[in-house]
Order: C-alpha cells, then structure tokens, then sequence
C-alpha cells in the first residue's frame, strides 16, 4: 500500500452492518420471557408482553422528549426506568448493564465480522488513525467491539447514544475528527447506509466510501468508492 496516500488520513467506520455483520430481533417475545424470568431475581415483576410493550413506549418517549432533528436513546437509562418503575430496591449500575446486555444477546441472530476485515484493519493502522462513528448503544457496543477483537485496531468510537443524536448530524463526524486531530479533506468515512452514513460524511467535508452498495440510493450526494468485499478497500482508498 503507498503509505503517502493514507499517511495523513484518519479512516472512520461505522460499525453495525460495516463492520460487524449482524442481525437482532428485538420484537420476539421469547425475548422478553427470559428476561421476565431473569427479572424476577431482582425482585422486578413484570410479564414478557408487558415488558415489551414497556420498552418499546421508552423509547418512543425518550425520542418525543429530545429537541435534537435526528434524536437517540440510551438503552441504559431504559433499562434502569423499567426496572425501577416494577423493581422493589434501588437497582446499581451493574446490575442494569448487565441486564441491557442479557437482553441484547437474546436478540442477536446472526453476529460476526466480514471477511476479510481484520488484514485491513491491520494495515491502516500502520499508517493512519482509525475510527468508529456509529449510531450505536455504548452499553452493549464496546463489549461486541471486545469480543470480536476489533478494539486493538480502534483508537476510539464516538457512538450516538453518549451524545443523545444520531447520524447524520455532522457534529458526530466534527466530533470525531476534532479527536483524531484531522482535517475534513484528509478524512475519509466508510459505511453501508447512504442516509446516514454518505450524507453526514460528505455534509461534513469527508470522503465517502459505501460497503455493500447494492440496490441502495444515495440520495443528493454520490459517494468516492464503492466495495463489496474488504479485499477490495486498500485500493480504492489508494486511488481517492
């Protein structure tokens, strides 16, 4: 790889559906029966159905609540309402991390990385500082980033949920470059969503280049790059 061309870039990714290929079923109510059970532990009574219907309301709320255009949620502060709306004690932070964890494993169907992903990974972080910015839960997030061993290529991730909005509000990606001390025309961002991922970058003054473009619009903008495998990445952040 020409080491010029990336010497001076900072590389940001989104994670879910870049990175990580993944597939979560969070309306299965067998979901919400094992977590009932596990509830109850904790002295929180409350049914499979009600607690899905509770969680989804939560969320709607916390969304109706946000003054921001593109608002986010924290899953932990829904998770720590639930559980202490039906709960009989005061709930400590572990313990409410740990259930918004239970909870997302049960829904995960499908959880890897794409092929081919940690070699390149490897090379651009010999030359350049790499990055997340993603619309991601930071409860659940860094744990998944850990266990599929991709935490030693990051540097950081700036994720929606610790800021309460989400892509494609440009401040993450200001955010983001301000961290890794890089100018707009010397970053490039690479995701799967051109709603959010294209606008937001090239909003910003990023590069962009789209995984997996297939039967996806990109809207006003174009991207600089498209790939459908990692083999293929190297290459074209060469040649923009």
């Amino acid at each position: 790889m020409g080491t010029q061309a990336l010497m001076k870039k900072g590389i940001f990714f989104d994670l879910y559906g870049t990175l990580i290929d993944i597939n979560t079923d969070e309306y299965d109510l067998r979901v919400y029966s094992t977590l009932s059970q596990y509830l109850a532990y904790h002295l929180i009574n409350i049914t499979p159905e009600k607690l899905r219907e509770t969680y989804f309301q939560e969320i709607q709320f916390y969304w109706s609540q946000s003054k921001e255009l593109y608002p986010e949620v924290d899953l932990y502060k829904v998770f720590s309402d639930i559980m202490h709306r039906y709960g009989k004690r005061k709930y400590p932070r572990p313990v409410i991390i740990n259930t918004a964890m239970l909870f997302r494993s049960l829904t995960i169907r499908r959880f890897e990385v794409f092929g081919g992903l940690y070699d390149v990974l490897a090379t651009l972080m010999e030359n350049t500082g790499v990055a997340i910015i993603s619309d991601a839960q930071w409860v659940f997030s860094q744990p998944e980033m850990e266990m599929l061993g991709l935490t030693r290529f990051i540097r950081f991730s700036i994720l929606s949920s610790q800021v309460g909005f989400k892509k494609p509000d440009v401040r993450l990606f200001e955010m983001a470059m301000k961290k890794l001390s890089v100018e707009p025309e010397e970053s490039v961002y690479i995701g799967d969503n051109p709603s959010k991922d294209l606008v937001g970058a090239k909003k910003s003054g990023m590069k962009f280049i789209l995984f997996r473009p297939e039967n996806k619009s990109c809207n006003d903008f174009q991207p600089d790059g498209h790939f459908k495998d990692y083999s293929e990445l190297i290459k074209i952040l060469e040649q923009i």
